[in-house]
């Protein structure tokens, strides 16, 4: 129980003053809970606030994401204090994870939306342009992606290239590599699943079973797992703060993400081109093909 202990008041104490980071500008951690809409982002989040903070479990998270998407993932970027250094933020979720919603969960990575309001994503091309590039520093705030992925599903070979890359561009934005856990831990494959992500480059991994209204008793390996992995992400800060040379200041990194979402918008924006041509090519040579074929007739 010791250990417990130990974990808790290291978070609890954590500070950047004094840190490099701090002598760069930066004041505040955000964990950047990201992931598709049911893999258990808000849970992950409840879990930890209740294993860190104690007291009566609270369904906070949770029931904001169906208050705001009735039933479905958040729609906006939820954040909730968990020391005075550290903040959690419920990313809004994504689903079907075409280029479009791709572009609008690396906005909110990159910390281009503005936290508890609704995410805002516009179809119009210019619009999205405007809205990134008009997008200020007004945080200093260092950005720590953590993934939620259920063992429920596995990983496809498909899904695996567009995770991927996902995770790879997550590292781009933040600095940071992303932090993988593993939902409902006993109703899936974890140990394939933990083995695949590992294949793609990710260090640390941890399975969990989130804390729910129906089981939040309290067990010591839960929380051990909980409070381990608060500490591994303040362990990940302490090592970019050693290398700090390699990390800009909060403008200097804002910056760069706004120049990088850009990047991502404009090549996804060629492609959508690129398969309208492609759609309308075919349309017509399926049509020429048609009228050839009642002439024959």
């Amino acid at each position: 129980m010791e250990d417990l202990v130990n974990l808790r008041e290291k978070v609890l104490s954590y500070s950047l003053e004094s840190s490099e980071m701090e002598k760069l500008g930066y004041n505040r951690i955000l964990l950047q809970v990201c992931g598709q809409a049911g893999h258990g982002k808000s849970s992950f989040i409840n879990s930890l606030r209740y294993a860190l903070l104690g007291g009566k479990f609270e369904d906070k998270a949770s029931e904001a994401s169906a208050t705001e998407s009735h039933g479905g993932h958040t729609s906006q970027r939820k954040s909730y204090l968990l020391t005075d250094v550290i903040t959690l933020v419920d990313n809004r979720g994504f689903g079907k994870a075409d280029n479009y919603e791709k572009e609008e969960v690396y906005t909110q990575l990159g910390n281009l939306q503005p936290l508890d309001e609704d995410v805002v994503w516009r179809n119009s091309f210019d619009e999205r342009m405007e809205a990134i590039t008009a997008v200020k520093c007004n945080s200093n705030d260092l950005l720590l992606p953590v993934f939620i992925y259920s063992a429920q599903c596995g990983m496809s070979n498909e899904s695996k290239e567009e995770i991927k890359e996902f995770l790879k561009n997550a590292q781009k934005l933040t600095g940071f590599l992303p932090i993988i856990i593993l939902t409902k831990r006993y109703l899936g494959d974890f140990r394939t699943l933990e083995q695949q992500f590992r294949d793609l480059g990710m260090e640390r991994i941890f399975p969990v079973e989130n804390y729910t209204t129906k089981d939040h008793i309290k067990t010591p390996e839960k929380e051990k797992t909980f409070l381990s992995i608060l500490s591994e992400a303040l362990d990940l800060v302490n090592f970019r703060g050693n290398t700090a040379s390699s990390f800009g200041t909060p403008e200097e990194e804002h910056v760069k993400r706004v120049q990088m979402v850009l990047k991502i918008a404009q090549r996804n924006e060629t492609e959508r081109d690129k398969k309208k041509l492609r759609n309308k090519w075919d349309k017509e040579h399926e049509e020429k093909n048609k009228t050839k074929f009642c002439r024959f007739m």
